[in-house]
């Protein structure tokens, strides 16, 4: 009875040992129809032709920036996407100490419509379906 005891004791010990808790979800999903605001001094948004170009250019220096920029579209704010991926916590803000997560896109309207990219998930706001605003009956 103590050998049996002692296995399960063991074997739970194991489990929680060895137990790692799902990665917490990007609050984006794939598909999803967004539209495209920085901040309120700076509305403007870049999208990046590369998620790790994006990361440099958050966390580098000015002459880092600088360099990058080529690499990237500025987009007028309002302009609208479709989700086509998420990076949960992937750039690193210099400023903060709060990651970003990295969201790519597919632009959906404007002079860049069709184009691929990437910007942070700070740069982008869900649309709401008209069918979702209105209460159930």
């Amino acid at each position: 009875m103590r050998r049996a005891i002692l296995a399960i004791v063991v074997a739970v010990a194991c489990v929680a040992a060895t137990h790692k808790p799902a990665p917490a979800q990007c609050a984006l999903h794939i598909g999803a129809r967004v539209v495209l605001y920085g901040t309120s001094d700076d509305p403007d948004v870049f999208v990046w032709d590369s998620r790790f170009r994006m990361r440099t250019y958050a966390e580098g220096s000015f002459d880092q920036a600088q360099a990058l920029l080529p690499h990237a579209l500025l987009v007028p704010p309002g302009t609208r996407a479709w989700v086509t991926a998420c990076v949960r916590e992937f750039v690193a803000s210099k400023f903060t100490d709060r990651s970003d997560d990295a969201i790519g896109i597919v632009i959906a309207s404007g002079r860049y419509h069709g184009r691929e990219g990437w910007v942070l998930a700070t740069d982008v706001r869900s649309i709401v379906h008209r069918m979702e605003r209105q209460p159930h009956r």
